[in-house]
């Protein structure tokens, strides 16, 4: 494996040079991850990291950027899942939230609508999500709907894209952080409802999952 790190302006030059990079001139498949996270140093504010992996036959070459030089990277697809993890390791929070159970399932109105209401302060409006939800447990819903919303201290995105007569097909992992670590989001269908299931996640993890997204995307059975 071969691995650089020099100033954001030369990384251009570089990228267009260097035969090894070929993969992020003209990658078969690109994946972009994002993390947000607490600071290393325990610092106030989050850290934040963007990487960009190009996929080309068996080699990826890929950038890391944190918000000082950028690591330049070429290696074999053997090791791209260990990238990937390692992208996702963080340093442990030391937020006192109380996080959600470690395995919650909400409809995705309920999710996305709980948002907004926390966010404007209508508690009204999240109790009528909740009620619709016709849930068993409602005040449990509740509780759970607001630590995901108010007791994350971090977020994953991983995006991942190939092009193909002309059309790019995407398909993305997205993870929270709590204190006790990350959780996973994942789209599925109830009685052909949209709902998300949110369960716990290492950074190991990352590998498999944007690995069952590139074979999606590049329209493998």
């Amino acid at each position: 494996m071969r691995r650089l790190r020099v100033p954001p302006g030369h990384v251009a030059g570089l990228v267009a040079a260097h035969p090894d990079l070929a993969p992020l001139r003209s990658p078969e498949v690109a994946c972009d991850v994002e993390v947000t996270a607490p600071r290393p140093d325990g610092g106030p504010g989050r850290a934040w990291l963007r990487c960009r992996h190009g996929l080309r036959g068996d080699r990826v070459a890929s950038t890391a950027w944190a918000g000082g030089q950028v690591e330049v990277a070429a290696y074999g697809v053997e090791h791209w899942q260990a990238e990937l993890a390692r992208a996702a390791t963080v340093p442990p929070s030391t937020e006192a939230t109380p996080p959600p159970d470690p395995r919650v399932e909400v409809s995705l109105e309920a999710l996305l609508g709980a948002g907004e209401a926390l966010r404007s302060g209508r508690g009204d409006i999240l109790d009528e999500l909740v009620r619709r939800a016709a849930h068993p447990d409602p005040p449990g819903l509740r509780d759970q709907l607001v630590r995901l919303h108010t007791a994350a201290t971090g977020r994953l995105l991983a995006t991942v894209a190939t092009r193909g007569t002309g059309t790019t097909r995407l398909g993305w992992v997205s993870w929270l952080l709590f204190a006790d670590g990350w959780r996973s989001l994942a789209p599925v269908r109830r009685e052909g409802r949209p709902v998300v299931q949110i369960g716990p996640a290492t950074p190991t993890d990352l590998g498999p999952q944007v690995a069952a997204l590139v074979t999606i995307v590049r329209g493998r059975p």
